[in-house]
């Protein structure tokens, strides 16, 4: 029987962060999934909107220069009347942000799906992985010890694989929910049928623009430029028939719903039938086994949420996994993915169907609330498990345990610029050393001696202000911008960007007992 330590089903955007970010701490692991061959151009574009924290991971994962390239910014949406232009429409607005020193990525940038994974994959072949292709999870049993997972091949041979872990990133329909038998409470936001299509579209359509009839006899039908190809991706509610999915039904819907004659759907890249329903299990881990992903909540297609939030699934799992594997935290850290992200996935489902519901009331004269929620940056972790402050009150607008850890802009000891996402970048924890009553003298806060055991884990760096003492782990706050933003004392960023522990400066007790949660 081969044995790996972490067995990964899917390899859609959820499983495919989980093994870069695992192959990268070192951890043995195998990524399998059931379809024979990876997506390409025809398999479907959903999934396509990356948000500004998905953005952040992947600047972490050191692929952002690929996404950035492979993928655009998304156009305004035109409301239409038949053939008539209404204008810009509010409801559906996305709006495009300057980039700032604390949030670089601060829009929406659509990426098509097939493309991100096949970036995600090459970064996991950088790591020395791979997918297995044409390999089905049979089923498993788990016991105190581990996972015996049942691996059906293309060829239809079966191999037994012992895991220590297993990670359900199978999807809706998959195989490791169903298994474990965790409940799935899920509902239905709208009982018409839709469909999705990625086509090409004669005629003079501009790609400018998003175009949106919502009011259209039938049913609302929507045409979106997608990025560096040639193609729109239609979408489709139907009130009062059946859809169709052949090209020549397709053709009949474009010109019937926009009024336009002149459009002629020539391609049709991809077809599909897709029901509007929201849902979620009630735990995230039984056992050995852990949800993430489709497998552990299903989102309406308002919003660009359910990729991003299994991106985020993944990157609260992977580190956690790393440190009881690899560093001998109890197992127990491990109770803290559901107590963290069950939270969060519930909040967003719930803004989600509200707002799909607004637009299924034809609330289309009240803007769409894509702010802080929306981006997935306000999202935190605060009274969680895993976060601690033990500073005094701070000011407003401070940072505290449990939020994002933003970035913002330095130098090193040498004078060179940088920013603190190159220092978080990696799968190691970040103490900072901080002392703003002093940042007018240059000074800052000591660094506190780390236990040994910590020292190749965590990155300790001591940020003076402008003109300070620098020498080796020392940053230098040009700007003010950390002080202001993070206040003082001792700041512990955790692996996947988020503030863990806030302290004193003066003492270091409260940070090595924090610490001594995740190393044996």
């Amino acid at each position: 029987m081969a044995d790996t330590e972490v067995l990964i089903a899917g390899a859609g955007p959820a499983g495919l962060v989980l093994a870069c970010d695992l192959a990268r701490r070192g951890i043995a692991f195998r990524i399998v999934e059931m379809n024979p061959a990876p997506p390409d151009d025809r398999s479907g574009s959903r999934g396509k909107g990356v948000q500004p924290r998905t953005l952040e991971v992947y600047d972490d994962l050191g692929v952002i220069d690929l996404v950035v390239a492979a993928g655009g910014p998304y156009s305004p949406a035109m409301a239409w009347d038949g053939p008539k232009p209404l204008g810009l429409a509010k409801f559906h607005r996305i709006e495009r942000r300057e980039p700032t020193a604390d949030v670089p990525y601060p829009s929406m940038w659509m990426l098509l799906q097939p493309r991100a994974l096949g970036i995600l994959r090459d970064r996991l072949k950088d790591f020395g992985g791979r997918v297995e292709f044409g390999t089905k999870l049979a089923g498993f049993t788990q016991d105190q010890a581990g996972v015996i997972v049942s691996l059906q091949h293309a060829d239809g041979r079966m191999e037994n694989v012992r895991a220590a872990y297993l990670v359900g990133a199978d999807g809706a329909r998959g195989v490791v929910r169903a298994t474990v038998g965790v409940e799935f409470a899920s509902e239905t936001i709208d009982p018409h049928p839709m469909i999705t299509a990625d086509v090409v579209v004669d005629g003079g359509l501009d790609r400018e623009h998003w175009h949106m009839w919502d009011n259209a006899k039938g049913g609302a039908l929507w045409l979106g430029p997608l990025v560096r190809t040639n193609a729109f991706q239609l979408y489709a509610k139907f009130e009062d028939e059946e859809p169709d999915l052949s090209h020549e039904a397709l053709r009949k819907l474009v010109r019937a719903r926009t009024g336009k004659p002149e459009l002629n759907v020539g391609e049709v890249l991809y077809a599909s039938h897709f029901g509007s329903r929201s849902g979620m299990a009630k735990h995230f881990r039984v056992g050995r086994a852990f949800l993430a992903g489709d497998a552990a909540h299903v989102h309406p297609p308002a919003g660009g949420q359910g990729m991003n939030t299994s991106v985020q699934d993944a990157y609260n799992l992977g580190w956690k996994l790393g440190h009881v594997l690899r560093h001998g935290a109890p197992a127990g850290l491990l109770d803290s993915y559901e107590e963290e992200r069950l939270p969060v996935a519930a909040g967003l489902l719930e803004f989600v169907v509200q707002m799909h519901k607004d637009w299924l009331g034809k609330a289309k004269d009240k803007e769409e609330p894509r702010k802080g929620e929306h981006m997935q940056l306000g999202l935190n972790y605060r009274g969680g498990p895993l976060s601690l402050d033990e500073r005094p009150a701070v000011s407003e607008g401070v940072t505290q345990a449990g939020d994002r850890a933003p970035d913002a802009r330095l130098t090193d000891a040498m004078g060179a610029p940088l920013r603190l996402f190159d220092v978080f970048r990696g799968p190691h924890f970040t103490l900072l050393a901080l002392n703003g009553a002093d940042l007018s003298a240059g000074l800052g806060a000591d660094l506190p001696a780390l236990d040994p055991r910590h020292r190749d884990a965590v990155r300790a760096y001591r940020v003076v202000g402008p003109g300070g003492a620098a020498g080796e782990g020392t940053l230098v706050d040009v700007e003010g911008q950390v002080h202001r933003t993070y206040g003082d004392g001792l700041i512990l960023v955790r692996p996947d960007g988020y503030i863990g522990y806030t302290g004193l400066g003066g003492g270091s007790d409260g940070l090595r007992t924090y610490l001594a949660r995740f190393f044996g």
